[in-house]
């Protein structure tokens, strides 16, 4: 056994279980379970989960798609640009790559920016949620709901690459 190899695909699935496991416990159970609270405390809620979630994926994430492509091109079966564009795997693998980065940057930049616009929304002066909050609110739900797109593209790729296509 090529222990190298061993130790990139366990990290890169460890990792990489971390980050999509997140997303989904956060669509499945998270994002449900604070609907039923306030707003303000949503908000609240919501600030501090991206406050840990943007400490710990500005890692992860980025180690989940180097591993990836270690894995795929030194430790892997890509040798050449022909590799990539003319085999069945290599295309594959070019989606999962793609799409891995795209779906960090969305988390990123579009709901790290959605989560950043409703901590800055205004309050109404009686203390309750003005619209402005309620819209900026909804809108990290949405698009924190659609990072999972990204993740089960990925996750496919990672099956059909398994099984060489």
């Amino acid at each position: 056994m090529d222990w190298v190899v061993f130790g990139a695909q366990w990290l890169h699935i460890l990792l990489g279980i971390l980050w999509f496991g997140n997303s989904l416990a956060l669509a499945a159970i998270t994002i449900p379970a604070i609907n039923r609270l306030p707003l303000l405390a949503q908000r609240e809620i919501g600030s501090h989960l991206n406050f840990q979630g943007q400490r710990v994926f500005q890692v992860v994430a980025p180690l989940v798609i180097v591993l990836g492509f270690i894995r795929g091109t030194f430790l892997g079966p890509i040798k050449s640009l022909e590799a990539v564009f003319g085999t069945a795997y290599g295309l594959t693998w070019l989606v999962a790559l793609t799409t891995a980065v795209l779906t960090y940057l969305w988390g990123r930049f579009v709901i790290g920016g959605g989560i950043r616009a409703m901590e800055q929304a205004p309050i109404n002066p009686d203390g309750t949620a003005s619209p402005q909050l309620e819209a900026a609110t909804e809108r990290v739900k949405r698009v924190a709901s659609l990072e999972l797109l990204g993740f089960l593209v990925v996750f496919t790729c990672m099956i059909l690459m398994r099984f060489g296509l």
